[in-house]
């Protein structure tokens, strides 16, 4: 049973994970089941998500994995799968092409199919990092309210400027042009119907005109956008605790620099309390 490609461009089709037949018209035939089929159906029952194959294919080692990471997540947050319905297995070009979706250097979430894409060269072993930073992706567009989120956006060292349209009367050939002005943190909420989810992937609001910057911000992923850190903190917080919390108490002590740990603190008291 195809289900049908997402998005403008074409992911490959993915397939469900229950048996199908071929044979010729007439014929009793053979019955072909996908590897690890016994699995697919426990996780299809047990969290109601499906995992399912596209041109490359899982392999029962993965489909185990898959498994066990969602059993682990269920004793901490069963809520946090609610925003995942597939899991697929598809070669990262292909999803790199889909309009919306949240590339990861393993995998990929498309918030409007709530789909977790896994890629193709992605390593068993890698997959519990790489499938909890899409769950975190998940839990950030179904779990967290958009006032919450804002507030983790602030507290995670962006700041917010305005290029407001102006009048320059001393200019008598060009009147009208762009002033930056900066936006006090303690007014962001009411510019927040200005933004979206999908336009803070940009780093600025759905019109264009307000923006978010990062002093000093660096080339690692995690700095990439507010959606990003989000989903890099979940996964550390998850995967790392400890060495997370280490991290973003010698940062604080040694340069006063607070925003990897108020990231801590609010996995700890937002997400996971």
């Amino acid at each position: 049973m195809a289900i049908s490609p997402i998005g403008a461009v074409g992911a490959s089709p993915v397939y469900s994970s229950l048996s199908f037949k071929v044979g010729m018209p007439g014929e009793k035939p053979p019955v072909h089941n996908p590897e690890g089929i016994a699995v697919r159906r426990r996780i299809l029952n047990e969290f109601g998500i499906q995992v399912l194959d596209s041109d490359v294919r899982f392999s029962k080692a993965e489909l185990l994995v898959i498994e066990k990471v969602l059993n682990d997540l269920k004793k901490k947050k069963r809520n946090h799968l609610i925003g995942v319905k597939d899991i697929v297995k598809n070669k990262e070009l292909k999803i790199r092409l889909l309009k919306n979706a949240l590339v990861h250097a393993g995998g990929a979430y498309v918030a409007e199919q709530k789909r977790v894409y896994l890629f193709d060269e992605l390593p068993p072993e890698e997959i519990p990092e790489v499938l909890i930073h899409e769950i975190g992706h998940a839990v950030n567009h179904f779990n967290l309210s958009f006032a919450r989120f804002m507030d983790f956006v602030k507290e995670s060292g962006w700041n917010m400027k305005e290029m407001r349209r102006v009048f320059f009367n001393d200019n008598k050939l060009y009147q009208f042009g762009t002033k930056e002005l900066d936006v006090p943190k303690d007014k962001w909420n009411n510019v927040w119907e200005r933004f979206s989810l999908n336009s803070l992937t940009k780093e600025q609001d759905v019109f264009g005109e307000i923006f978010l910057d990062m002093p000093q911000k660096s080339n690692a992923p995690w700095d990439k956008n507010p959606l990003e850190k989000f989903a890099w903190a979940y996964e550390w917080f998850y995967n790392k605790n400890k060495a997370f919390k280490k991290i973003a108490d010698r940062a604080y002590e040694e340069t006063g620099d607070d925003t990897l740990k108020k990231a801590y603190e609010f996995m700890q008291n937002e997400v996971f309390s």
